[in-house]
């Protein structure tokens, strides 16, 4: 803090003037001081604050007649940097001049400048928004002034810029209308988080609507506007997705605590949504399709959080744009590339290390790039002789990214990238007995090149063409005691993705593209032909596969090229949507073999050929403002997986799996920030590839297309959006997921099959750059198989188990208490260091994940998870 204090001055006269004779005194002076009219404030010499020194320096300031500053000198020291500091501003003032009888006259002035050092006072925490924006013409880009803008009854009439104003707005969605003299009113919804500034442009376009003279209306286009198509999508944005505790600031780490999605088992990356299994799901970052969400394990996503905006899960009932899958739709948006400069990060901590880079050149030209790898396996052998990873898989893994896009007009971009994912996880469990060594070792990857280009019309709409290139990698291999099993898979993956958005009519928007892709896998296979375990074998962990070994390599292509169209009508003022769309999903599934190898005879190949229409029809009504409700029903495909398709384990001639989704909801908006979903939804599924039921199959038949399934249930959400310093939201789903093999009417609970799933998560501000987080779940235990008992197998000397009903038992219980404490530190104008300690398993509770026995069967115990995990790291960002 500078104080500067005036402390004296002295009017001086440069007139010369002829002696007086001695008389009368002579009249007192009226006299005005000169009075300061513009303040410079002196800069703080580093080198003192750094010190911590306060001073005072004592000025003689000159002011000519015209109060404009002469001369500075020093009259009372406080040492070289504070004086060079104090005169350099003080030659910067301006004064209205001092007044001797009237008249203008040149002085001399004490100043003193006060040197104090204070701490800064605290940051107030914003409560509210700031929104600002501008109206213009669509064609042209000149501003419309006159619109008055309303903001949920609060009103601001644009400029002669097309400016408009609302300060301290209050956290939440809020409906923002155009309208004035001659003009149509239009309306839309805007969602604002306290402490942030919001600036929109809405462009409209003039149209007549009679003749020369009258009135006109004007259409709205929403910059950058989407439909709303989503009947049970939940949406989580990147800021808050990166202060969830448990997630170690992982954005995308998000999705498993969202409404519908079970907690997949410790060391897996699969990802089971609404009973479905974890290959049923579809993933996609921005429009590319990728295999994986998780690296194995499960610790962290494919995708640095640096490049996210959003993440969104759809676990049934979505639109007709995607399709290929019976379960869910998870689509990672990435975060635009802008051009405001150079920006980047580092972190590290007890899992991995990562960094990323953004920029650009000029302002057509910008790039972003980041890349990560793992380091928890060493940091594991470190701090604990405990063999972690016996029977928890640690994995090694790496990510990269690359994006470069070249913007040739404001609102038309062509972006090429690459994504690059690569993981691997092997554990041995070592026996006395080496015909009861186990080992199993899997490693797996993909690779993404594409282009994205993207134009927003006139008109108001958006175009978007996709294409994309890749290969997808997959390793498995095991050995329990002399019986050893591999299985190999390599694919080349083509995808084409194109959408036109646009309003044909001011009631309906519309979406229509095209969604293509080619996959040709090459697999070899060979080992045990019970290993790896399907979903629905009848096994214990540790149980030695079967002795019977085969063989197999072969080839598929599965190609598809569906075109879609989608409506969105806007029906009673906007509060009823009708959302019809269908898809048309022609499926070509080929194999290089129709029958198993038989000495010299050639292979013959197959090929199956279905095409299917899938309707999909959604609905939303809003009753009030407040209150709404929702409904969804639609049909999809699956085709079938390569590793499926061999002659020898599987069956060539396998089609494509169905599900038929039925979804009914409503949601209730509480206050501005606080807001109650709830969905009910079942799934039932046909066609599903099982394993024969017969002990000898017939040839190419060790798979039939007979198996039923169905999930039903419900799930709530009660989320609290960011409101000043908190957010946080409590998801519970009552699921149950059930399957057949087709030749038995009985249903059995799902391998993965969770009925109960409880996710309670908060985060608060605790301001000065603290923050606090914490997590608490609880689900279900899997459904296992029991073992009743056992008999003596002479031939291989060893025991093998007597099972009881199917999945008639489940593991116990799972739940565990997550913790996240972090603190952000500001470096200079640009700089910002966040550190931070993320405990997962705060009670250190042995989570059962997996039921063992000893090795005649007659002791049941369990596997555990990982125990209490403190991650300790930081991030600093530019």
């Amino acid at each position: 803090m500078l104080v500067a204090v005036l402390t004296g001055w002295a009017a001086t006269s440069t007139a010369q003037t002829a002696p007086v004779a001695a008389g009368p005194a002579p009249a007192e002076r009226v006299v005005k001081p000169p009075k300061l009219t513009h303040f410079v404030q002196a800069d703080y010499p580093e080198t003192e604050r750094a010190a911590g020194q306060n001073a005072a320096v004592v000025l003689t300031i000159g002011i000519d007649a015209l109060g404009k500053v002469a001369e500075v000198t020093v009259a009372q020291s406080a040492g070289a940097a504070f004086d060079e500091a104090a005169v350099a501003a003080a030659k910067q003032f301006e004064f209205e001049p001092a007044e001797v009888d009237g008249v203008a006259a040149a002085v001399r002035i004490q100043y003193r400048y006060e040197f104090v050092l204070q701490p800064p006072a605290p940051a107030p925490v914003a409560t509210t928004a700031d929104f600002e924006g501008t109206v213009r013409l669509r064609k042209t880009g000149e501003p419309l002034p006159a619109v008055v803008v309303d903001l949920d009854g609060s009103t601001s009439t644009t400029d002669a810029a097309g400016h408009f104003h609302f300060a301290e707005v209050a956290p939440g969605t809020h409906s923002v209308a155009l309208s004035g003299t001659g003009f149509t009113p239009t309306a839309t919804e805007e969602t604002f988080e306290a402490g942030q500034h919001y600036d929109a442009t809405y462009d409209v376009e003039l149209v007549a609507t009679g003749a020369p003279g009258d009135q006109v209306d004007f259409e709205m286009v929403i910059v950058d506007s989407s439909m709303k198509k989503s009947i049970a999508a939940t949406t989580v944005n990147a800021e808050q997705g990166s202060r969830v505790a448990g997630t170690g600031g992982d954005v995308i780490k998000v999705v498993e605590n969202l409404p519908g999605v079970a907690r997949s088992s410790v060391g897996s990356s699969a990802l089971v949504v609404w009973g479905a299994a974890g290959t049923d799901t579809r993933v996609y970052i921005d429009d590319v399709h990728v295999p994986l969400l998780y690296h194995e394990g499960g610790f962290r996503s494919v995708i640095h959080s640096d490049l996210v905006k959003s993440v969104e899960l759809e676990p049934g009932g979505y639109g007709a744009a995607h399709g290929r899958g019976l379960g869910g739709l998870v689509t990672v948006g990435l975060k635009p590339l802008e051009a405001d400069g150079y920006h980047g990060s580092l972190a590290i901590d007890a899992i991995d290390a990562a960094g990323s880079v953004r920029g650009s050149v000029g302002d057509k030209f910008r790039f972003a790039g980041a890349v990560r790898r793992s380091h928890l396996d060493w940091v594991l052998s470190q701090v604990t002789s405990r063999d972690v990873g016996e029977f928890v898989p640690i994995p090694r893994y790496w990510d990269s990214q690359l994006r470069a896009a070249w913007v040739p007009h404001e609102g038309e971009s062509v972006e090429v990238g690459g994504l690059l994912s690569s993981d691997a996880i092997a554990r041995s469990v070592a026996e006395t007995d080496p015909s009861q060594a186990k080992h199993e070792s899997k490693a797996t990857g993909f690779e993404r090149i594409y282009v994205r280009y993207e134009k927003h019309l006139d008109a108001g709409g958006l175009v978007t063409a996709t294409p994309f290139f890749g290969f997808d990698h997959s390793r498995v291999a095991s050995l329990f005691g002399a019986v050893p099993a591999a299985l190999n898979n390599d694919a080349t993956v083509y995808g084409m993705r194109t959408a036109w958005t646009g309003n044909p009519e001011e009631f309906v928007s519309v979406t229509t593209g095209i969604d293509a892709e080619v996959v040709q896998n090459s697999v070899t296979r060979s080992g045990s032909i019970t290993s790896p375990p399907r979903e629905g074998d009848i096994h214990v962990f540790g149980q030695a596969p079967s002795d019977l070994i085969n063989a197999d390599k072969w080839n598929t292509t599965n190609a598809s090229l569906a075109p879609f169209a989608q409506a969105d009508f806007s029906l009673a003022d906007g509060r009823v949507h009708l959302v019809p769309g269908a898809r048309v999903e022609p499926v070509l599934v080929r194999a290089s073999r129709r029958t198993p190898v038989s000495g010299a005879q050639p292979s013959l190949g197959t090929m199956n050929e279905q095409t299917f229409v899938e309707p999909r029809l959604a609905a939303r009504w809003a009753i009030t403002d407040r209150l709404g409700v929702r409904a969804a029903v639609g049909i999809y495909h699956q085709p079938p997986l390569a590793e499926d398709l061999s002659a020898v384990f599987g069956n060539p001639q396998l089609g494509a799996s169905r599900a038929v989704h039925y979804l009914l909801g409503g949601n209730v908006k509480l206050t501005d920030s606080l807001s109650f979903e709830t969905t009910g939804f079942l799934s039932e599924q046909g066609d599903l590839a099982t394993r024969s039921p017969y002990s000898t199959p017939i040839e190419a038949q060790a798979l039939i297309q007979k198996g039923l399934g169905r999930a039903y249930g419900g799930q709530v959400l009660l989320r609290q959006d960011l409101s000043g310093r908190f957010f946080g939201w409590v998801s519970y789903s009552l699921v149950r997921s059930e399957r057949t093999d087709g030749t038995s009417p009985s249903y059995r609970p799902f391998d993965f099959d969770q009925t109960h799933v409880l996710t309670v998560l908060a985060s608060y501000d605790l301001g000065a750059g603290f923050e606090a987080g914490a997590r608490f779940r609880y689900s279900s235990g899997y459904p296992r198989t029991p073992v009743i008992a056992a008999v003596y197998d002479s031939r291989t000397d060893s025991f093998q188990p007597v099972f009881g009903a199917h999945n008639s038992i489940r593991i116990p219980a799972f739940y565990e208490f997550d913790a996240r404490v972090s603190k952000r530190f500001s470096i200079g104008n640009d700089a910002k260091l966040e550190v931070y300690l993320d405990v997962q398993n705060v009670t250190d509770h042995p989570n059962p994940e997996e039921i063992i026995y000893n090795y005649n069967f007659s002791r049941k115990s369990y596997i555990t998870g990982l125990p209490i995990l403190p991650v300790l790291g930081g991030k600093l960002t530019w």
